[in-house]
Order: structure tokens, then C-alpha cells, then sequence
């Protein structure tokens, strides 16, 4: 039987059982609770300013690892989009370019991401600002 007081990915049934999220980025919440521990979910890590360069960089790790090795198409369509976002959200907040993509791809994403009606309004919100900027670099 697992302690209660335990942490990380040891406790999944307890965040099923917090959490009310759409099912879609349940996953995505219990990756971002395991890889960084004061974050609870993963819009909210990948909307704050407050969320580090290093912790995009960890963010950006974990989610190429779900785009590559997902069980499920579904799963790894939701790690392309957050690995992107995870992108977007470090060029935003800190300035940076976490990637070796190139721009016209990193543009292609970005376009993709605002587009995409499955994801939450936040993550929109930091893909369009990504884009404009990146946009405005010409």
C-alpha cells in the first residue's frame, strides 16, 4: 500500500480522484506534478511567467518524451502541442529560444497551436503571443 504523505507519480489515483479536468490533459497534469513539484497542472505552468526558464526546459524534455513514445495517437498529438507550447511559453516569459527548430517551423507550430480548438484558451493565448512576436522579428 502506498503512503499517503508520498509524492510524485506514486499517488496517481489521489490526483484522478482531485482533479476535474477534461480527461484529455489529465495526463499532461500528473507529468507536470511529477517532473516539477510546485506545479499542480499544466496550463497553468505553461501560462505563468512565473514558471522558470529551466522548468520550460524540464516541461519541453517531458513532453517530446510523450510526443515520441505515447501509448496512444492521443497521447502523442498532446505532446507535440505541449512540447510547443512548453517552446512558446520560455520565448514569451524569458525571451528565449528552447529549441534548434528552425523559425518558419517554429511559426507553422505556433499558427497550428492558436488554431487548434482542443486546446484551453490560455495555451492559445501564449501561442498567439509567440507568434506575434516571432512574427514581428522580420
Amino acid at each position: 500500500m502506498n503512503d499517503s504523505t508520498q509524492t510524485g507519480m506514486k499517488q496517481p489515483i489521489e490526483w484522478a480522484m482531485e482533479t476535474d479536468v477534461d480527461p484529455f490533459f489529465m495526463l499532461a497534469n500528473w507529468l507536470v506534478r511529477d517532473a516539477l513539484e510546485e506545479k499542480t497542472d499544466a496550463v497553468t505552468a505553461l501560462t505563468s511567467a512565473e514558471t522558470t526558464l529551466d522548468e520550460f526546459r524540464t516541461l519541453k524534455r517531458v513532453f517530446k518524451q510523450l510526443r515520441v513514445q505515447g501509448e496512444t495517437v492521443s497521447d502523442r498529438r498532446l505532446g507535440a502541442r505541449l512540447y510547443a507550447i512548453s517552446i512558446a511559453g520560455a520565448f514569451v516569459f524569458h525571451d528565449r529560444i528552447i529549441t534548434t527548430q528552425s523559425r518558419e517551423r517554429l511559426i507553422r507550430a505556433f499558427t497550428d497551436l492558436r488554431n487548434d480548438t482542443q486546446l484551453p484558451g490560455p495555451l492559445h493565448a501564449v501561442a498567439e503571443r509567440a507568434l506575434e512576436r516571432m512574427s514581428r522579428e522580420d
